[in-house]
């Protein structure tokens, strides 16, 4: 093993050689070159994982729109159902609560908003039973009829 005063008289032989700090130099710089160009390839990495989260994120919210559009339009395919019932049940003289009429008037207030909001669903079945909920809403509520 080289002690302390022999490794000292070599370093300063190198030292002194000509070209021994270009030689330092050149080796610094590759060294550099080499961690610099880690740290771009680390930066694309990470920008290309980032982009395809980016992706999967664009491609689930897509999802969950569709998905919530499909809720959405069952629901109101629902409250139609419920309208258009309850206008039957109206029409054979069944009498109904004031929570049941309010029920309806919670559907038909969705179902609107719904059909505003969405002009290429059909809505044109619904519209005379709307009307005779609420007519029939308003005359009881005026009569105080309720069941």
């Amino acid at each position: 093993m080289m002690s302390a005063e022999q490794l000292t008289t070599i370093l300063l032989a190198a030292m002194a050689a000509p070209g021994f700090w270009e030689l330092l130099k050149f080796i610094i710089q590759k060294i550099q070159e080499v961690f610099s160009d880690r740290k771009k390839v680390t930066i694309e990495e990470i920008s290309d994982k980032l982009d395809d989260q980016g992706r999967k994120l664009n491609s689930l919210e897509k999802s969950f729109t569709e998905k919530n559009a499909e809720d959405e339009e069952r629901e109101a395919k629902a409250a139609r159902r419920r309208i258009l019932r309850a206008d039957d049940e109206i029409r054979i003289g069944t009498k109904h609560s004031k929570d049941f009429f309010e029920d309806v008037l919670r559907d038909i207030d969705f179902y609107e908003e719904y059909c505003d909001a969405h002009p290429h669903f059909k809505n044109k079945c619904a519209e005379s039973a709307i009307r005779n909920v609420s007519a029939t809403y308003d005359a009881c509520k005026a009569h105080n009829n309720f069941l």
